[in-house]
């Protein structure tokens, strides 16, 4: 072990610098490399010179091309700018639009997409989509950035949002009309004229 270390220190230096080396075998059998023959039989070792080439900046062209994994790009943020935290809305088919804002550029292989209680929403992958025919109750909303194999890259903190029913005890957004009173309004019957007798 000690000679093979030895030996790769000797070649190294003759990399770095080319030089005469003598190889000896010395009465205990221990193989000796040294830039001066330290015994009668010593052979002189002949070394290849190195080959050295270094390309230049414009050689190399661009680091993807070779197989070099592109600078990913650093986020400063995720968040959820719309719905507010626990904002209120009406009805099932109330029209519910999630938005985040990314601190950075998306990188054209990462998606930012939208989770409602853990589920998926299908998207276009932009900064926004819409989330249709929510249940009542309460809902936990979060965004993500996922790479090219659909791995996380960035979560924004989970939101939680309400869908509720209306009642009349508790009156809704003016923007959603009352629901219909049942049946038909009662129709008043005509009256038959009355005269007097004589």
């Amino acid at each position: 072990m000690r000679t093979a270390l030895i030996l790769a220190g000797v070649l190294w230096s003759l990399v770095a610098e080319p030089q005469e080396i003598y190889r000896w075998v010395d009465r205990n059998g221990v193989v000796h490399y040294a830039d001066q023959p330290g015994a009668a039989d010593a052979e002189r070792v002949q070394v290849a010179t190195s080959n050295r080439y270094e390309a230049t900046p414009s050689e190399l062209g661009d680091a993807a091309s070779y197989g070099a994994p592109p600078a990913v790009p650093a986020y400063d943020s995720l968040s959820i700018t719309q719905p507010a935290p626990d904002e209120v809305f009406f009805g099932a088919d109330a029209t519910i639009i999630a938005a985040a804002e990314l601190g950075g550029t998306l990188h054209s292989n990462h998606t930012l997409v939208f989770f409602v209680d853990g589920n998926r929403v299908p998207s276009d992958g932009g900064a926004s989509a819409e989330l249709p025919n929510l249940e009542r109750g309460t809902h936990f909303l979060r965004a993500a950035v996922l790479d090219q194999d659909g791995a996380p890259i960035l979560s924004s903190p989970q939101l939680t949002f309400h869908v509720r029913e209306p009642s009349v005890q508790n009156p809704r957004s003016p923007l959603i009309p009352p629901p219909p009173k049942n049946g038909p309004k009662p129709v008043p019957r005509p009256r038959t004229p009355t005269y007097p007798s004589g």
